[in-house]
């Protein structure tokens, strides 16, 4: 007996989240309907796909080759329907994005807009988190980052380079002063990033061009977030020095609520901004929709770069 769609989509995501619980949140069932579609199409195949536990299902041999053929097969259909779509101009299905939560805040939501405005058949779920989420487990088409990457099975989109600021509020250089070194930062409170490996340790680069080795410096602070935000607050309420995306700390600049902070011969060390996203066999126009309009859109040079020109 030919299994169904249906069922095929419904193990690829129980693989792919881990556990029927998960699979069944991401496809909006209930865990017994999931499981259910499961145990058919196993007694349809006449074939055990998965090894159950507790807390965690995996794919026997059987399995394993059923989910990489049915990834596939359903990448397959999921494209040729979207080229159908697309001869009418249309594009429809659910797209999920991640993105760092300041950037979304400020940026995310018109690029969005124009782009659901354009593709009415499109659903959206943006979900914004400082922290980098698991594409694979979250069932995420896209993400946009900004980081390094390191090892990893992601594809990606570069779309520049996300430069850094070191600042504080003007109450703050007027009670303790600015430091013009590297070695002068450990006399002052250093705002911390809970997200980064360390969230004390600040790292410059040469620039100006100097040469050298980066720099890296474990420092000491009143406060550490996991969020840019927070500190973007704290920076301004003069409770100490902070390093932060250009991208969140420009407008407070361009206020006056911040003053950017320059050691000769030193910069922060800079990110990249991309998209990044997972592999696929045929990937659905509707996601590479998104990232040519997202790609279009965020370029440089970056606008929110331009009160840090010369620096």
């Amino acid at each position: 007996m030919r299994p169904d769609t249906e069922a095929l989509a419904t193990f690829v995501q129980v693989v792919d989240s881990g556990t029927i619980t998960a699979a069944a949140a991401r496809l909006g069932l209930a865990k017994s309907v999931v499981s259910k579609r499961v145990t058919l199409l196993e007694t349809q195949l006449s074939a055990k796909l998965l090894h159950r536990a507790p807390r965690r299902v995996a794919p026997t041999e059987a399995g394993a080759l059923l989910y990489e053929r049915a990834r596939a097969l359903l990448a397959q259909l999921d494209t040729v329907a979207d080229e159908v779509m697309a001869r009418s101009g249309a594009l429809q299905g659910l797209l999920r994005l991640a993105a760092p939560l300041s950037f979304g805040i400020r940026y995310l939501g018109p690029l969005l807009a124009d782009f659901m405005r354009r593709y009415e058949g499109i659903e959206v779920v943006l979900d914004l988190d400082d922290r980098h989420v698991d594409l694979f487990s979250g069932g995420y088409d896209l993400a946009l980052r900004s980081g390094r990457l390191g090892d990893s099975e992601l594809r990606t989109r570069r779309l520049g380079t996300s430069r850094r600021a070191l600042c504080c509020s003007p109450d703050y250089a007027a009670r303790h002063g600015m430091p013009e070194s590297l070695e002068a930062l450990a006399a002052h409170s250093c705002l911390g990033y809970a997200n980064a490996a360390a969230g004390h340790l600040w790292r410059f680069a040469p620039t100006g061009g100097a040469t050298g080795e980066p720099r890296s410096l474990v420092l000491r602070g009143r406060m550490t977030a996991n969020s840019g935000e927070a500190l973007l607050d704290a920076a301004r309420a003069g409770i100490g020095l902070v390093v932060l995306p250009t991208f969140l700390v420009a407008d407070a600049v361009r206020a006056g609520a911040l003053l950017p902070l320059r050691i000769p011969g030193w910069e922060p060390v800079p990110d990249t901004l991309q998209l990044v996203y997972p592999p696929t066999p045929a990937m659905p126009l509707k996601v590479r929709a998104l990232i040519e309009h997202l790609a279009g859109a965020i370029r440089e040079p970056f606008a929110w770069d331009a009160p840090f020109q010369g620096a």
